[in-house]
């Protein structure tokens, strides 16, 4: 037999099967179940959070007396589109002979796009003054109508509500659509108490948190809100990670 023909007849023996053994086999197959869930749980992580944060030092519209209301308008992400507008109106009501019979004046926050809304007060249609470091998500209560922050009205009925009473100044907890998805924001007011009659307002800075569904503290204006659940994934990725000592094979 030449060389040619001991080099063809070695090349078509069939090779023989290589058993690793049932330990090292489950090992393997862990590290594969882990890379394979590792890459489809990195596609799921959530994008990060992130605080977008406008300062400013605006004062509201200053109401005339028995002109209607003045308006101030409030866009969280400054996309040219008021979200909100806070309406301040001052109104006296007089006798023929000019003796005051009564007054009203107030300060509120209406919404201006569908699906926008105020964290709402314990009293009436009102505004909860929210208190730096709390919480804004889906766990408040959001009012879709105008809310005051304060009114103050006497004459027939006296009425004086809201938690912006004697207040110098507080957060509005917000709640705002882009494009079509639920955001959540705060605008600080400042709103000093000088007595009965009008008050002078101003917007103190406002935030957003980028993310849909994301809560945002407030007062909180940089860095991103905490994630819980990216933790979570990011803690399990890591257990997969480990292969084999994070799996037990029987």
């Amino acid at each position: 037999m030449s060389r040619n023909q001991d080099q063809r007849v070695f090349r078509a023996r069939p090779r023989q099967p290589v058993h690793l053994g049932n330990k090292l086999e489950k090992n393997l197959l862990a590290y594969a179940t882990a890379a394979a869930s590792a890459a489809v749980l990195s596609v799921a992580l959530p994008a990060e959070a992130e605080i977008i944060y406008t300062p400013s030092n605006t004062p509201m519209a200053t109401a005339q007396l028995n002109q209607g209301a003045a308006f101030t308008p409030l866009d969280l992400d400054n996309d040219g589109k008021p979200d909100f507008s806070f309406a301040m109106f001052y109104g006296v009501r007089y006798s023929t002979g000019g003796s005051v019979l009564g007054f009203k004046s107030y300060l509120k926050i209406v919404p201006q796009q569908n699906g926008n809304g105020a964290v709402q007060g314990e009293r009436g249609p009102t505004a909860s003054a929210v208190a730096k470091g709390d919480e804004i998500g889906p766990s408040q209560k959001f009012g879709n109508r105008d809310l005051y922050l304060y009114i103050d009205w006497f004459g027939s009925a006296n009425q004086n509500s809201g938690s912006w009473n004697k207040v110098e100044y507080a957060y509005v907890g917000l709640k705002f659509m882009i494009g079509g998805q639920v955001h959540y924001g705060w605008a600080r007011v400042k709103f000093p108490f000088t007595g009965r009659g009008i008050r002078l307002g101003s917007i103190y800075g406002y935030a957003y948190e980028s993310t849909p569904n994301q809560p945002i503290v407030a007062g909180q204006t940089s860095g991103a809100a905490p994630e819980g659940n990216a933790e979570n994934l990011q803690g399990t990725l890591g257990m997969l990670a480990a292969g084999a000592p994070a799996v037990k094979a029987n």
